[in-house]
């Protein structure tokens, strides 16, 4: 089956790759689209340097993965032959197929889901279920669900749910630093949560605008805009509650703690080159706190579905070029030079 393979820095493209074989808790899927994260799968394609995490060359990339089940192991139970479900995955992560490891792996032909909840229903009382990586996020969606915006449907629950964990609520006011798929989605996100105000900021007008067309309350070009200033100007100096790095830049934190107020909260959920980082907490107001924290999309899975259902969410909104796998460079491109936002690819004939 073909596959979009990194076989090392900045060296990738499409091979034939051997087919998963699926066991007997888990499905095997034909993947129809995937998503292209432009931080996590174009850091992994850098290299090291800015994805320490990278599985050994040769490896299979995406994580933004839909397909439709057409076979099911002995033990399944809770999915069934023509499900459409969320990040399959060729190669299952910590293992090889053929040489090829899984850097999350679902840009690729074919891919395998387990069944989370006959695993854990059939693990002995007293053990510990061995539940596959992202075996949880594996999760079946109606089948009226564009699969092309499939990509953007799993960011929005990321986002959804870590903007939850973050406290956003009535009343917060939100910075959100970077303007790409993810910030984006945050403005959405953080409006549907509630939010008094909602600033997206970011130094390209074509993203900006679509910020403003979601929900953005303000739009902030730093090229434009002094940021500090603008966001004080903006909130009538009462500062943010929360300020939200997008991008995974640290140099971003140490400006955002200057948009804080009192006993305000920044954090990073996009994840930067280095995890070192010295800030300097000069410019931070009193009580400021500092936050990591883990997307758990499987919590908001049902939610971010309803949301959608009712027309609040649209993840095509967030979908702005759709490309054959065929021509993945040719959408890397388009990301590195900004012409896109986000980008799917898909697999169908």
């Amino acid at each position: 089956m073909k596959a979009v393979v990194v076989r090392g820095p900045a060296d990738f493209g499409m091979e034939d790759v051997p087919e998963p074989r699926h066991g007997d808790y888990e499905a095997l899927v034909r993947v129809s689209h995937c998503g292209i994260c432009s931080g996590t799968d174009r850091h992994i394609i850098a290299g090291p340097s800015a994805f320490p995490w990278i599985a050994p060359y040769p490896t299979i990339l995406g994580h933004e993965s839909i397909g439709r089940v057409v076979a099911v192991g002995k033990a399944v139970r809770y999915l069934r032959e023509g499900d459409v479900v969320l990040r399959p995955v060729a190669v299952r992560p910590g293992e090889t197929l053929g040489g090829y490891s899984s850097t999350f792996g679902g840009m690729a032909e074919s891919g395998l889901v387990a069944d989370s909840r006959a695993i854990l229903e059939d693990t002995p009382r007293g053990e510990e279920p061995h539940l596959p990586a992202f075996a949880a996020a594996q999760q079946v969606v109606p089948p009226s669900l564009n699969p092309a915006g499939a990509g953007a449907f799993i960011t929005f629950k990321e986002t959804l749910s870590w903007a939850q964990d973050f406290g956003v609520g009535p009343g917060a006011r939100v910075a959100v630093l970077g303007v790409g798929g993810v910030g984006l989605s945050f403005v959405r996100v953080c409006k549907l949560l509630g939010a008094e105000q909602v600033i997206a900021v970011g130094r390209r007008p074509w993203p900006l605008q679509v910020a403003s067309q979601i929900g953005a309350d303000y739009a902030l070009n730093t090229i434009e805009q002094a940021l500090a200033e603008a966001t004080r100007e903006a909130t009538a100096g009462r500062g943010c509650t929360h300020v939200i790095d997008a991008v995974g830049d640290n140099r971003l934190l140490q400006e955002g703690l200057a948009l804080l107020a009192p006993g305000g909260k920044i954090g990073q959920y996009g994840v930067p080159p280095s995890r070192r980082f010295e800030m300097d907490w000069s410019s931070a107001p009193s009580a400021a706190s500092l936050h990591f924290i883990a997307p758990r999309e499987e919590r908001v899975h049902g939610q971010a579905l309803d949301w959608v259902r009712l027309g609040l969410f649209d993840p095509m909104s967030l979908v702005d070029t759709i490309l054959p796998i065929g021509q993945v460079a040719d959408a890397f491109d388009l990301l590195e030079r900004r012409y896109a936002i986000r980008v799917t690819l898909s697999l169908e004939e």
